[in-house]
C-alpha cells in the first residue's frame, strides 16, 4: 500500500515539474531553511561532520555533511520546529533543540564542538533567531502568537498588523463587499503603487485578478501559522512583486492534537456614538459576531497529518450616512439664496457670453423639465434645512454575513518525498439598499455596492518536495484562485429610465440594462445609479505552474526555478474605465449652462438650475454587445541565485530573473487596438490583422538582484541590497472592455457654457458594431482605450543600507535607509483632452476626426521616487512579554496622482504635464507604532501572589494593545473647470495666501483649513496652488485589550477577552472638503456659506468595516 502511494506521489511530482518547466518562481516562498557553520574551541571548520535535522511536530529527518568550510545547510524545509544534531568522530555530540524555521526565511545555527567522545551530548535550547544573519531583503515576520493576542479591529484581519512594518502607509478599505468579499485592505509599500503588493497563500497567488491592489482571499486569522513580508531588496526567486511580496502560510497538523473554538460579540451598546451623528439621534442597531473554530492533528502519527479551520462573520447593521439635497426652496426653482445671477442659457452667444440672468434668481415654473420635475418630486427634503450640504441624513438597514474555511492535508510519503495541499472556500451574502431608497436609488447605505451582493471564493496549492540526495533537492507546486462575484442593484427588472421616466435611450432589453439611470448634479448627492458599473458578474481565475531546483556545492546554494501565471478575467460588466454612465444610460449636469463667461464661478445653484432645465452637460451610455467577455494573461519567468558563504562572516546572495509578458488575447483571438493616426480599430486576429495587433513588447526583461550580509560580531549585523523588480500590471484590467466589445458613448456640449442635449431629447441609439475585414471606423463620441504600437514595461529600483543590533534584554534594534525609484509607472493617458479655453473644439483628435471623446493610451505617466529611514525596537516573545516600536521618516513624490496603473495624469496638456509632479497622495512623512502585549506576573509559577486566594484572583491575566500615529495624507485644492474650458483635465484652486493656515475644525459649518486662502479660478488658465500643497488629519489610534486566561486541566485552557478598539475613542477624520468654487462670500468677501469647502463631514475608511468610534468587544475562547 505504501508503496504504491509513494508511486503515486513520485507520478504527480514528475508531472506538476513537467508542466513547470514548460510553462517566475517562488517556491522557496512556501519553505524555509536552516544553515550553520561547525568549528571546534579553536575556532577552527570542522569539515566532515555529520549533521541532522528532525522535525519536532513530525519527525521527519534530514541530514547532510559538513563541507572543507565547516559549512552546512538544509534548504527547501517545511515551516516548523526543528532539532539540530551534530556528531563528529573525536567530539562531543551537540544538538541544538527548538530552532524555529519559517517561510522565505534563513534560521543560522552555529555549532561549537568540544573534545570528547561522540556519546557525550549536549543539547542546547534556542530560541527564534533574533537577527537576520545571511539575507539582504528588508522583511518582517508576523507569527500566529502576535496575530492571536494583538487586539485587531472589527473583522480580524491580519492585514491590519502591517501597521507595525515600517514602509506601510495605513491599510485603507478598498472597494465594495461584493467586489471584496474578504475584506482585503489596500496599501502602498515604500512609495510604490497599491498594485505593487502581492499576496501569496502557501505559495498559490491570491492577487484579486481585476482590483490588482487587493489580494482575493483573506484566510481566517486563527488559521494563519506565518505572514512573511519582503518589502525592499527582493531575493531574485521573488517575482511579480515591486512593492512587497506577502507570503501567508496556513497551519499544519502535528502528531499532537491541537484545537479551538471562539466567539467575538459587539453591538450598539458597546460602541460609543459615532462622531458625526446627529445631535440627539440614538445610536443605531449594530450587532457583529465572528466565531468558528479549528482541529488538527495525526491521520498516521509521523506520516500523514490533517489541519481545518472554520470562520463565520455576521455583521448586522442599522447604517446611516450624510447626503446632499436641494432644500423646497431650490427644488421650486428658487434660487434666491444664491450669491452669484442664474443666467438664462437661451440668451446671449454660444461661447457663454452675453447671457442676461433669470428675473430674481427664479426659474419660471414653465421653463422646469417635466422629467427633472419628477424626479424633483421624490428628493427628500433635507433634515437640516438651514444647511446647503451634507444636509439629509439618511438611515437604512443593512447586513454581511461571510463564511470561511481553511483546510490542509500533509504526507510524508517517504524520507525523501512530502507532500501537502491546502483548500480554502469563502462564501459571502450582503444587502445594501440605497440612501434614497428604492423609489431614487441612489448611493449605499454602507460599503457594499446598491443591492445584493452574492459569491464564493476559493483557492488551494499542492506541492511537493524531493529530496533527490543531501545537496540536490527539487519542489513543485501548483496554484488555483477563483473568485466568483456577483452584485445587483434593485430594481434591476424594470425600466425605469424608459418607463417610468420616460427618457429615450435609457433601458435596454436586457436584464442587467435594466433600473434607474444615472443622475449626477454637481455639488448634490448621485441619484438613481449611483455606480456606472453596475450590475457585475465577475467569474475570475488564476493558475500557476511552478517547479524549482535546489543544489548545494561547497559553500554555494544554487537555486533555480520556473513559474508559468495565467489569470483569466471573465465578465458581465458594462463598464469602461471614466465613463460616468452604465447601461441605464446617465445624464451629468454642470453649472455652465446657467452661468455667464468671464463671470463668477459655479455654484450649486447653478448645478440645479441646469438640472431643472432639463440640460445636462454630459450625456453618455455604454451598450455591452456580448453577454460576457473574457481576457486571458501570461506571464513566464525563471531565475537563478547563488547565496555564497564567502566566509563564516559573509554572506553573498546574487542572481537573476528572467520575465516575459506576451499581450493578453481573448478566447478566440486577439484583443484590440486603436489606430490613432487613422481613427480606426484593429480587432486582433480577425481578418489580415495580426493577432498580436502589430504590438511589440519586450523579451529582454532581466532584473538582477545583489545583497550581501556582514555578521560583524554574534550581536551585531550589516546588509545591503539592490534590485529590480518588473511592474506586473495585469494589462487585462485595462483592456477589458472596449471598443467594439463595448460601445461608450459621451456627448459633451461644444463648449463647457452649453448643454450635450435634453433629458427631453434623451441619449442616441446604439447598435453593434460587424467586425468586417478587422478594420473598423469608431464613431466620433464613443470611447476608446488602446496600447501604442511599443509596450514597455515600467520596474522598480529598490536598495536598502540595514544595520541590525542585538541588545540586552532580548531587544534587536535596527535601522537602515530604504529607497525605491518607480521608473515608468503605468498610468492612462487620454491623448484628445481640450487645451486651455478651447473647449471640445481643441480636442486633437476633434479637429483631425471629430472626435470629442477620451481617447487612452496605456503608457508610461512618470517616475515615483521615495527616500525613508525605517527603524524598528523588537522584542520576540520571552518571559512573558513581547515589544516592538517602529517608526519611519520618509517622502514619496511623482506624478499626481495616478495609482494602481488605471489612474491618470490630472493635468494630461503636455506643455503644462510638470504642473502634475508633487507629493503623492499616499505619501506620510512620519509613521510611529507600538505593539505589544505582557503577562502579568501574578500566580502560580509568576513572580508575585504566587498561592492562596490572591494566586486564583490574580494569575492568568494578560494586557495587550496596538498603538499608531500617522502624519495626514496631501489633497488638492481644486476649482470649477467650466472657465478653464479645457475637458479631460482638473483644474487647481489660486493660492492668495502665503500660508495656508490650519485651523483645526471638524464637522459641518466648521473649517479645517483657512477658506479664504484659497479662491475660484475665474479665467480660461490654470490655478497657482500645487497639487497636494494642504494635508489632511493625520491617523492616531489606540486598541488595547484585557485577557483573562483558566486553565481546566493541562493543555486544556478557556480565555475570556475584553478588547476597546479605538480606546480613546478618536476620530479618525478624511480630508475637508476642496472645491473652492463652492465657498459662497459675500459682497465684502466675508463667508456666507462654505458650501461644503474646507469642513470635514466623514471618517476614513482605516479597515474598520465602517466603524471609527470606539467598540468594546468581548470573545471567548477555548483552546487545547
Amino acid at each position: 500500500m505504501n508503496s504504491a502511494l509513494h508511486r503515486i506521489a513520485i507520478g504527480v511530482i514528475a508531472v506538476i515539474c513537467f508542466i513547470g518547466i514548460n510553462g517566475a518562481a517562488y517556491a522557496q516562498i512556501l519553505y524555509g531553511s536552516i544553515v550553520g557553520n561547525v568549528k571546534d574551541s579553536t575556532d577552527a571548520p570542522v569539515p566532515g561532520a555529520s549533521v541532522s535535522i528532525t522535525s519536532r511536530g513530525t519527525s521527519q529527518t534530514r541530514q547532510t555533511t559538513t563541507n572543507e568550510a565547516g559549512g552546512y545547510s538544509f534548504p527547501t524545509l517545511l515551516p516548523g520546529s526543528y532539532d539540530v544534531t551534530v556528531v563528529k568522530q573525536g567530539f562531543q555530540t551537540v544538538t541544538r533543540s527548538g530552532v524555529e524555521v519559517t517561510i522565505n526565511s534563513v534560521s543560522r545555527t552555529d555549532v561549537m564542538l568540544e573534545v570528547g567522545i561522540v556519546a557525550e551530548s549536549i543539547t542546547v535550547s534556542e530560541g527564534a533567531a533574533a537577527l537576520q544573519t545571511d539575507r539582504a531583503e528588508v522583511r518582517a515576520e508576523l507569527q500566529s502568537r502576535t496575530l492571536q493576542n494583538i487586539p485587531l479591529p472589527s473583522g480580524r484581519n491580519y492585514q491590519q498588523m502591517f501597521v507595525a512594518i515600517p514602509g506601510f502607509s495605513p491599510p485603507a478599505d478598498a472597494s465594495s463587499i461584493p467586489g471584496n468579499p474578504s475584506r482585503a485592505l489596500q496599501v502602498n509599500v515604500n512609495g510604490t503603487t497599491s498594485n505593487s503588493a502581492v499576496t501569496r497563500i502557501d505559495g498559490a497567488s491570491s492577487t484579486n485578478v481585476f482590483m490588482n491592489m487587493v489580494s482575493a482571499y483573506v484566510p481566517a486569522l486563527e488559521s494563519i501559522e506565518t505572514v512573511n513580508v519582503v518589502t525592499n531588496s527582493f531575493d531574485a526567486e521573488q517575482g511579480l512583486a515591486g512593492g512587497a511580496a506577502i507570503n501567508v502560510q496556513i497551519k499544519s497538523g502535528t502528531n499532537q492534537l491541537h484545537g479551538s473554538a471562539f466567539e467575538y460579540h459587539t453591538n450598539n451598546k458597546l460602541k460609543a456614538k459615532p462622531f458625526f451623528s446627529p445631535p440627539g439621534e440614538r445610536k443605531a442597531k449594530s450587532i457583529m459576531n465572528q466565531f468558528g473554530g479549528t482541529l488538527g492533528g495525526p491521520i498516521r502519527k509521523n506520516e500523514l497529518f490533517y489541519f481545518v479551520s472554520y470562520e463565520g462573520t455576521y455583521n448586522h447593521q442599522f447604517a446611516a450616512k450624510y447626503q446632499t439635497v436641494p432644500t423646497a426652496a431650490i427644488k421650486s426653482g428658487n434660487m434666491s439664496a444664491s450669491p452669484s445671477e442664474i443666467y438664462d442659457p437661451r440668451t446671449g452667444f454660444s461661447d457663454g457670453s452675453g447671457r442676461t440672468p433669470f428675473p430674481g434668481k427664479q426659474i419660471p415654473s414653465s421653463r422646469i423639465d417635466p422629467i427633472a420635475k419628477k424626479i424633483a418630486d421624490l428628493t427628500p427634503l433635507p433634515t437640516y434645512p438651514n444647511l446647503l450640504t451634507s444636509n439629509y441624513y439618511a438611515g437604512k438597514p443593512f447586513y454581511f454575513d461571510r463564511n470561511t474555511v481553511d483546510s490542509k492535508i500533509n504526507w510524508n510519503a517517504s524520507r525523501k518525498l512530502s507532500m501537502y495541499g491546502r483548500y480554502s472556500f469563502l462564501k459571502f451574502d450582503s444587502i445594501a439598499p440605497p440612501t434614497f431608497g428604492d423609489e431614487l436609488g441612489g448611493d449605499a447605505i454602507s460599503g457594499a455596492n446598491v443591492g445584493h451582493g452574492f459569491g464564493f471564493t476559493q483557492s488551494l496549492t499542492i506541492a511537493a518536495t524531493y529530496v533527490a540526495s543531501p545537496n540536490f533537492i527539487v519542489d513543485a507546486y501548483f496554484g488555483y484562485t477563483l473568485m466568483d462575484n456577483h452584485s445587483e442593484q434593485s430594481r434591476l427588472d424594470e425600466k425605469v429610465g424608459l418607463d417610468y421616466l420616460g427618457i429615450p435611450g435609457t433601458n435596454g432589453p436586457r436584464r442587467f440594462e435594466g433600473g434607474w439611470p444615472r443622475f449626477s448634479i454637481t455639488n448634490y448627492s448621485v441619484l438613481g445609479i449611483k455606480d456606472a458599473y453596475m450590475p457585475y458578474h465577475r467569474h475570475d481565475s488564476q493558475s500557476q505552474y511552478v517547479a524549482n531546483g535546489n543544489w548545494t556545492r561547497g559553500t554555494h546554494n544554487i537555486r533555480f526555478g520556473v513559474d508559468v501565471y495565467r489569470p483569466i478575467l471573465n465578465h458581465l460588466q458594462p463598464e469602461f474605465f471614466g465613463a460616468s454612465h452604465g447601461a441605464q444610460g446617465g445624464f451629468t449636469f454642470g453649472g455652465g449652462p446657467t452661468q455667464v463667461r468671464n463671470g463668477p464661478t459655479s455654484n450649486q445653484f447653478n448645478t440645479y438650475s441646469a438640472f431643472l432645465l432639463g440640460l445636462p452637460t454630459a450625456i453618455g451610455k455604454i451598450l455591452q454587445v456580448d453577454d460576457r467577455y473574457s481576457v486571458i494573461t501570461m506571464a513566464y519567468s525563471g531565475y537563478i541565485r547563488d547565496q555564497w558563504q564567502l566566509s563564516p562572516k559573509v554572506t553573498l546572495s546574487y542572481g537573476t530573473r528572467y520575465e516575459f509578458y506576451p499581450i493578453p488575447r481573448r478566447p478566440d483571438r486577439g484583443l484590440e487596438r486603436y489606430d490613432f493616426e487613422n481613427n480606426k480599430m484593429l480587432i486582433c486576429g480577425v481578418g489580415a490583422v495580426a493577432a498580436d495587433c502589430g504590438v511589440s513588447v519586450s523579451n529582454k526583461l532581466f532584473a538582477p538582484r545583489i545583497g550581501v550580509a556582514y555578521r560583524a560580531t554574534d550581536t551585531f549585523v550589516l546588509r545591503a541590497g539592490y534590485g529590480i523588480t518588473y511592474d506586473a500590471l495585469n494589462l487585462a484590467r485595462n483592456l477589458r472592455s472596449n471598443y467594439p466589445i463595448i460601445l461608450v458613448q459621451n456627448l459633451t456640449g461644444v463648449n463647457s457654457y452649453q448643454p450635450a442635449g435634453s433629458l427631453q431629447t434623451g441619449i442616441p441609439l446604439m447598435q453593434p458594431v460587424d467586425f468586417g475585414n478587422g478594420i473598423i471606423d469608431v464613431p466620433e463620441n464613443y470611447a476608446v482605450v488602446s496600447l501604442g504600437d511599443k509596450f514597455e514595461r515600467g520596474y522598480v529600483q529598490s536598495w536598502n543600507f540595514t544595520l541590525q543590533k542585538k541588545l540586552a534584554g532580548g531587544f534587536t534594534a535596527q535601522a537602515g535607509y530604504v529607497a525605491t525609484r518607480q521608473v515608468r509607472t503605468m498610468g492612462h493617458m487620454d491623448l484628445n483632452v481640450g487645451r486651455v479655453g478651447g473647449g471640445n473644439a481643441s480636442r486633437p483628435f476633434n479637429r483631425a476626426f471629430g472626435r470629442s471623446t477620451s481617447t487612452i493610451l496605456i503608457a508610461p505617466i512618470g517616475t515615483t521616487k521615495y527616500n525613508s529611514l525605517q527603524t524598528t525596537l523588537e522584542r520576540r516573545f520571552s518571559g512573558g512579554f513581547q515589544l516592538q516600536a517602529s517608526y519611519t521618516w520618509s517622502k514619496t513624490n511623482g506624478i499626481c496622482c495616478a495609482d494602481v496603473g488605471t489612474g491618470s495624469p490630472l493635468i494630461m496638456i503636455p506643455e503644462y504635464y510638470d504642473l502634475n509632479r508633487a507629493v503623492l497622495s499616499w505619501d506620510r512623512p512620519h509613521s510611529f507604532s507600538l505593539t505589544g502585549f505582557a503577562e502579568l506576573p501574578f500566580g502560580q509559577g509568576r513572580r508575585w501572589l504566587t498561592g492562596g486566594v490572591a494566586s486564583k484572583l490574580f494569575s492568568g491575566w494578560q494586557v495587550n494593545g496596538m498603538f499608531i500615529a500617522y502624519s495626514g495624507p496631501p489633497f488638492t485644492v481644486t476649482s470649477s473647470g467650466t472657465s478653464l474650458d479645457a475637458p479631460g483635465n482638473t483644474q487647481r484652486a489660486d493660492l492668495v495666501k502665503p500660508e495656508v493656515k490650519k485651523l483645526g475644525g471638524a464637522g459641518r459649518g466648521q473649517s479645517y483649513f483657512d477658506p479664504l486662502a484659497f479662491a475660484p479660478v475665474t479665467q480660461p488658465r490654470f490655478g497657482t496652488a500645487g497639487f497636494n500643497i494642504v494635508r489632511g488629519p493625520g491617523l492616531v489610534n489606540l486598541d488595547c485589550g484585557l485577557f483573562r486566561e483558566f486553565r481546566l486541566r493541562e493543555g486544556m485552557q478557556i480565555q475570556f477577552r475584553a478588547e476597546a478598539l479605538n480606546a480613546t475613542n478618536t476620530p479618525h477624520f478624511g480630508n475637508p472638503g476642496a472645491n473652492v468654487s463652492n465657498l459662497q462670500l459675500n459682497p465684502d468677501r466675508s463667508i456666507r456659506n462654505l458650501g461644503g469647502f474646507t469642513e470635514i463631514t466623514s471618517v476614513r475608511g482605516t479597515g474598520r468595516e465602517g466603524i471609527d468610534e470606539r467598540v468594546f468587544r468581548l470573545g471567548l475562547r477555548f483552546s487545547f
